[in-house]
């Protein structure tokens, strides 16, 4: 089941991608035309006492230019890249 996604045109839109810990892992977007991924935004420290072991990525973000559109995003190895251990479809509503 998609995940539904709202953001506005030429402005960079965060994605709700998960991140585990360091572990090599990392989103790899299927996108189609007219959406572009740009800088990740900036990470969030771990509440003190939790950093060993906290999510080490930054929020996946993306631009796009009015309309709809459907994302496929997998998280792999990059030397897996046919092996994700989690896609997730993401649909991508811009106004």
């Amino acid at each position: 089941m998609p995940v539904t996604v709202e953001g506005s045109a030429g402005q960079p839109i965060t994605l709700q991608l998960s991140h585990g810990p360091a572990t090599g892992y990392g989103w790899v977007l299927d996108l189609p035309n007219g959406v572009t991924r740009v800088e990740d935004g900036p990470k969030s420290p771990p509440p003190p006492g939790q950093e060993l072991g906290s999510s080490s990525g930054a929020p996946v973000r993306v631009v796009a230019a009015k309309g709809r559109y459907q994302i496929t995003a997998k998280f792999v190895r990059p030397w897996q890249p046919d092996a994700p251990i989690e896609t997730v479809v993401i649909d991508l509503v811009v106004d």
